[in-house]
């Protein structure tokens, strides 16, 4: 039975932050139906990753998957595109889950210890995995907006762009960590001999 590493450090609790906001920016943006907008038929039409959705006559919200099939989606050899960007965002989903096993056995297992930096290694090669898919994705979708009649991005996409912050944030606290672990206690004799000549002066 594995036991938790109760006593964590500043560096530890900043990583697990960094991670649940960008789990949670990233969902947000993975359910939204505000990542571009443009107009059809008169309508303002807020397209997400799987549905459209817009004001109806009688001023209700409509949605439907159907939207995708209109013919200003189809632009010729990239007419399935968006297949493509629901597909790479699902892969950045997984990749952020796996990354937390990953987290927590780096941060908070005693008994993996001796895995330590493949974990740290796994927690890296998913935050990369989740970074390409989404740069992938904001190209693809910026550049089939720029081709729909008043087309613009929304907030889902530029929140998506704000992900990249605390994945950048997580990965330098888990340098940070890795390299007090190993040489923190380096750096306290140092401190501590400094301290000695200072009051022996």
């Amino acid at each position: 039975m594995y036991k938790l590493r109760l006593g964590q450090s500043y560096l530890s609790l900043g990583a697990f932050v960094c991670y649940a906001i960008t789990l949670l920016f990233f969902i947000i943006c993975f359910c939204s139906n505000h990542w571009w907008y443009f107009r059809l038929d008169g309508k303002v039409i807020n397209m997400g990753l799987w549905t459209g959705c817009w004001q109806s006559d009688s001023g209700q919200t409509e949605c439907s998957k159907a939207i995708f099939d209109n013919k200003v989606f189809k632009t010729g050899g990239g007419s399935d595109w968006y297949h493509g960007t629901r597909i790479l965002m699902t892969c950045a989903l997984i990749a952020i889950f796996l990354q937390e096993f990953a987290l927590i056995g780096f941060l908070c297992i005693n008994e993996l210890d001796r895995y330590r930096q493949k974990l740290a290694g796994a927690v890296l090669g998913f935050s990369f995995v989740t970074v390409i898919c989404l740069t992938v994705v904001l190209i693809i979708i910026s550049h089939q907006v720029s081709k729909a009649k008043s087309g613009k991005t929304g907030w889902s996409h530029d929140l998506a762009g704000v992900c990249f912050i605390p994945i950048t944030c997580l990965i330098l606290l888990l340098f940070l960590e890795r390299y007090f672990q190993d040489h923190g206690h380096l750096c306290c004799n140092s401190l501590n001999i400094l301290t000695e000549n200072l009051t022996g002066v």
